[in-house]
This record gives C-alpha cells, structure tokens and sequence, in this order.
C-alpha cells in the first residue's frame, strides 16, 4: 500500500508530463514531415550546452558533497556503460555502441530531480541536480567518444569530443560561478531561454523517433540493456556508497538517481552519430515504462 501511494504522486506529477510531451512530438511526426535528426542537432549545440552552463553557474554547493557525488555519478555511469559493452559483444559495432549509450546515460534531469524532490524534499533536490550536472557532463564529452565511435575510428572520435559546445560551456559555468562574475542579463535572459528548451526539446525528439523507429528485432539485446540500466545502476551506486562510507540523504539520492531509466539525451547521441537511433529510442521507452516498478521499489527500499 505504501509503495502504490508513493508511486502515484510520481507518476501524476513527473512521469505523466514526460509522457504527454512525448506523445505531442509522435503526434506531430504522424501528422507532418519531422526532420529530427536537425532538432536533434539544434538541442545537441545550443539548448543542452545553455542548460548545463545555467546549472554550472546559478548552483551553491559544499565542496565535500561536490567531490562525493561527482565521484559516484562518474564510477556509475563509466560501469553501467562496461556492463553494456560487456552484455552486447555478440552484436554488430552500431548496435553493441547503442547498447552501452542506453545502458550508461540515464534520466537524471526531467525525471532524477523532480521525484528526488519528492521522496527527499529541497535538499534532495539540490543534491540530484549536482548529479545531473556531472552526467550532463559526462554524456555530452565521454558519451560523444561512445556515440561517434559507432561509425568512427577512436582518433576520429576523440577529435569529435573537441568539437561539441557543452565542454566548454560547463568550464565557462564553473569560472563564472566559483569567480563570482555575473553574466549580464541580456545574455543571461537568452541562455535561460535556450536553457528552457532543452528538456522539452528532448521530449519531443523521443516521440519523433518513436513514430519514425523501424520493427526492433533486438529484443534480447534491449532486455539485457534494461537490467544493466534499472537493476545494475542502483546496485553499483549502493556499493560505491558503502566502498566511500557515504550515507544519509547524499546516499539515497545517489541511489536513487543511479536508477533512473535511459535518458532522451541518448537520442540526440545517436541521432548525431548515427548509433542505431532506433535500439535507443525502443530502450528508452521500454526502461521509462518499466522504471515505474523499480522506482517505486528503489523509493521503498530508501525510505
């Protein structure tokens, strides 16, 4: 009875407007022509690299809390993505690439803050969007290296990690915020403004690609991605938490966060980088379907 009170809220207040968002942008492909792989590259380099600068820049931390969870999401996502690899070396190079992308890249942003926030409260909150923004981080430079290295060399690969905006704007977010200098305000209203795209942006990208995805065939493959995702990120998390002597509410929103499914951002990746976008966006739907459960298991575990 517990888990079932818990669970609605989340659903109804996070969950629901994921999935309303989403279904606007299949709608939209079903009704008209949707070219996502240029929407994909307008979030990829404008909207994702403002998001991360805002969150870098307007964010108070403790210098402690700061090195912990950066050090976990960091451990999380880099062992998820080893497990992925691990449970797809029997597929061709795109597919095995897709897999690791699903399997390491998880929610944290539009689903990981709000019900960290409900479970947890504002503290909660604070702490899950330090998360956010070390994956943010990591998917946008290491995850290009995974995403583009489905069809490119590691050289190649690397080179494209250079390229992408989001490195630099998280170190201009860091300069700004730890140096106290205030961007001034027209510039600020513009990033916010990209910023605010983002999320939604990405949502719609998800209905977009579900509408244009092809017949998966990999079922076995996205099944394996799904328990590395919503099953090994909590359990990995829990025992770097132990293995760091990390507790209380830095420990269950670490858990908590390691457990959320595949990220849209995933997408733009493999959109981008043409990753098999179509194993992607079909594990997306299928961990956020299934995440319901687990989450609410995760939150019972927790609380």
């Amino acid at each position: 009875m517990f888990v079932v009170q818990t669970l609605w809220p989340i659903f109804f207040e996070t969950v629901l407007p994921v999935f309303l968002i989403a279904f606007a942008g299949y709608l939209l492909a079903w009704r008209m022509s949707i070219d996502g792989r240029s929407l994909g590259r307008l979030l990829f380099y404008l909207a994702t690299p403002a998001l991360v600068f805002r969150s870098l820049y307007s964010m108070t931390l403790d210098p402690t809390a700061l090195r912990q969870i950066a050090l976990v999401a960091t451990l999380v996502i880099t062992l998820t993505g080893v497990a992925g690899w691990l449970v797809a070396l029997d597929q061709q190079r795109q597919e095995r690439v897709a897999v690791i992308l699903t399997s390491a890249v998880s929610n944290n942003g539009n689903m990981g803050i709000p019900i960290s926030l409900f479970a947890f409260g504002p503290a909660g909150m604070a702490l899950a969007s330090i998360y956010y923004v070390v994956a943010s981080f990591m998917n946008n430079t290491a995850g290009v290296v995974v995403a583009s290295s489905g069809q490119a060399s590691l050289v190649k690969a690397l080179r494209n990690t250079l390229a992408v905006p989001v490195l630099y704007t998280a170190v201009l977010g860091l300069v700004f915020n730890r140096l106290a200098w205030e961007l001034p305000a027209p510039l600020y209203r513009s990033v916010d403004l990209l910023a605010d795209a983002a999320i939604p942006g990405m949502l719609a990208l998800l209905g977009i690609n579900l509408r244009a995805a092809p017949r998966i065939q990999l079922q076995g493959v996205l099944w394996r991605s799904l328990l590395v995702r919503l099953v090994g990120g909590p359990l990995i998390a829990w025992q770097l938490c132990l293995l760091f002597g990390i507790g209380g509410i830095e420990r269950n929103v670490l858990i908590l966060q390691a457990a959320m499914p595949t990220a849209v951002i995933s997408v733009v990746l493999a959109t981008e980088f043409d990753a098999a976008p179509h194993v992607v966006t079909t594990a997306i739907f299928m961990t956020t379907l299934a995440s319901m459960g687990t989450l609410s298991l995760v939150l019972w575990w927790l609380m």
